[in-house]
C-alpha cells in the first residue's frame, strides 16, 4: 500500500481485499495503469496488425499517443489518432475496425515479462463492456504468436467476463490481450479491464467479478482497473465511518456526488442540532450505497432520519426502472437491517439535462412512480423536489445545474425549501 495511508486505513483496505480475492497471486501489472498514461509503463506496448494477421507479430505495428485526444492510435497524415481505427483511450476504451478490404484490424495489448514466473500466469478479472457495436467483438488471448483461447463477445448493456490461465511463462514472454471486431461486424470496441498475474500452481485465483456494470441485487465497492476495491473509495468509506461513530448524528445523508454537494453549513444551519453527518460518495452507484451499508456506515449510530437520494448513476448504467426499483427495495431493506428504529427519506431522482422534455426525465418520471409506492408513510417516506429545480417553461437553469446533472448553489437553496419542511416533522416526532 502507499505510504500515506494510515495503518488503521491499510489494514482496512487489506481486509477487504480479502473479500474479493483468494489464492496469493502477485498482481504483475494492470492494464487499466498503462492505458491511463502518457508514457507507457515498463512492459506494455500497444499494437496493431498493420500489415498482418494475427499471429504474425512481425506484421504487428505501434500505436502512437496523441496528447490532442488523449487517445493512443494509428496517426493519419497530419498527426491525429484516426477515431475509425484501432486504439485506445485514458479511460481505458479499446476500439477496433475492418478495413475496406475485410480484413480485420485488432487493437493489441502487449505486456511482456521481465522475469520468469514464479508460478502460473493469469489473465485476471478481464471484463469487456460493449454498449455500441451489435456486432460484437472478437477476444483473442495470446502468448508470443501461440493463440491461447478466441471468443466472441455481443452486445451486452452489462459486460462480460473473461479469465484465463496461461501457465509458466518466461521472462521475455508477451501476454496479448486483442479486442477485434466481430466476424460480421465492421467495428468493434468497448471499455476493457484485465490484470495480469501471478498465482502459485493449484491456487487459481477466484471466478472473475464483473465490476463494470455488477447486478442491482449486488452489494459491491467502487473498484479500480484491477478489480479490487478503489484505494481512495476504501479510504472515503473509513473515514465516513469513522465519523459517524464519533459524531452519532441523528439525521444523516446517504447517496452519490449530488449528496456529497450538500453545502454543509446549509445542513447546520438549519439541523445543527440534530448532528448532521454526509454521507455521500461521487460515482456512487445503488449497488455501492448497499455495500458501504453493508460495511459500516451506519455503525455506531442509530439516526432519527436518513436521507437517500441514489439511482442516477444506474441511469447512466443502463438499468431498467424495474430493475432501479428493485435495487432500491433491497437498500431500503439493508438500511433497515443497520437501523431499525431511522425513519428514511426517500427522495425522487432529480431531473436532468437542458429541460424537463428530455428523454431522460421520462424515464426519471417512471421510476420515481414506482418509487413513491416503496413508502409505507411509517418507516419509509418518499419526497419528490424535481419540480421546485425546473423553471416554468421546463427548463432546467445553468444557474441550477451547471453540467446538466449536479446541483449548484441555487439548486440546494430550493431544495432545502422544499424539503425542510418535511424533515422538520419527521426529525420532532416522537418515536
Amino acid at each position: 500500500m502507499p505510504s500515506f495511508f494510515s495503518p488503521t486505513i491499510t489494514l482496512f483496505i487489506l481486509s477487504l481485499a480479502s473479500v474479493f480475492a483468494e489464492g496469493d497471486g502477485k498482481v504483475l501489472t494492470v492494464f487499466g495503469d498503462a492505458a491511463a498514461a502518457t508514457v507507457l509503463p515498463p512492459g506494455w506496448t500497444f499494437l496493431w496488425n498493420a500489415t498482418g494477421e494475427m499471429g504474425d507479430s512481425k506484421g504487428y505495428a505501434p500505436l502512437a499517443y496523441e496528447a490532442k485526444t488523449k487517445r493512443h492510435g494509428v496517426l493519419d497524415d497530419l498527426g491525429a489518432a484516426s477515431i475509425g481505427q484501432p486504439g485506445c483511450t485514458q479511460t481505458f476504451d479499446v476500439s477496433a475496425s475492418r478495413d475496406s478490404s475485410g480484413v480485420a484490424r485488432y487493437f493489441i495489448a502487449t505486456f511482456t515479462l521481465a522475469a520468469d514466473s514464479a508460478g502460473e500466469v493469469w489473465i485476471n478479472n478481464g471484463n469487456l463492456l460493449n454498449k455500441s457495436f451489435t456486432g460484437g467483438n472478437t477476444l483473442e488471448l495470446y502468448v508470443n504468436d501461440e493463440l491461447k483461447s478466441k471468443t466472441l463477445f455481443p452486445m451486452d448493456r452489462f459486460g462480460r467476463t473473461f479469465q484465463k490461465n496461461l501457465g509458466r511463462l518466461r521472462k521475455g514472454d508477451a501476454v496479448r490481450v486483442a479486442v477485434g471486431p466481430g466476424e460480421k461486424s465492421s467495428r468493434g470496441g468497448g471499455r476493457l479491464y484485465f490484470s495480469i498475474e501471478d498465482h502459485a500452481v493449484g491456487k487459481p485465483p477466484a471466478a472473475p467479478l464483473n465490476f463494470v456494470s455488477p447486478a442491482i441485487d449486488s452489494a459491491v465497492p467502487q473498484f479500480g482497473p484491477d478489480g479490487n476495491i478503489l484505494p481512495s473509495y476504501a479510504t472515503k468509506h473509513q473515514g465516513q465511518c469513522e465519523t459517524v461513530r464519533s459524531v452519532k448524528p441523528e439525521l444523516v445523508f446517504i447517496g452519490d456526488s449530488i449528496t456529497t454537494r450538500w453545502p454543509q453549513e446549509v445542513l447546520e444551519q438549519r439541523f445543527g442540532k440534530f448532528r448532521p453527518v454526509n454521507l455521500g460518495v461521487g460515482g456512487d452507484s445503488i449497488q455501492n450505497v448497499h455495500w458501504r451499508i453493508r460495511h459500516g456506515a451506519l455503525d455506531g449510530a442509530q439516526p432519527k432520519v436518513i436521507v437517500l437520494l441514489i439511482g442516477t448513476n444506474n441511469i447512466t448504467g443502463r438499468f431498467t426502472p424495474d430493475e432501479i426499483t428493485q435495487g432500491i427495495r433491497l437498500l431500503l431493506a439493508a438500511i433497515h437491517d443497520k437501523a431499525p428504529n431511522s425513519k428514511i427519506l426517500l427522495q425522487g431522482i432529480l431531473p436532468r439535462g437542458d429541460s424537463i422534455k428530455d428523454a431522460i426525465n421520462e424515464s426519471i418520471r417512471l421510476i420515481n412512480s414506482k418509487l413513491s409506492a416503496l413508502a409505507d408513510a411509517k418507516k419509509v417516506f418518499y419526497l419528490d423536489v424535481g419540480d421546485k429545480l425546473v423553471e416554468p417553461d421546463g427548463s432546467i437553469s445553468p444557474k441550477v445545474m451547471p453540467d446538466k446533472l449536479h446541483v449548484a448553489g441555487p439548486g440546494y437553496t430550493r431544495w432545502m425549501e422544499a424539503m425542510g419542511p418535511t424533515l422538520d416533522k419527521l426529525l420532532n416526532e416522537r418515536p
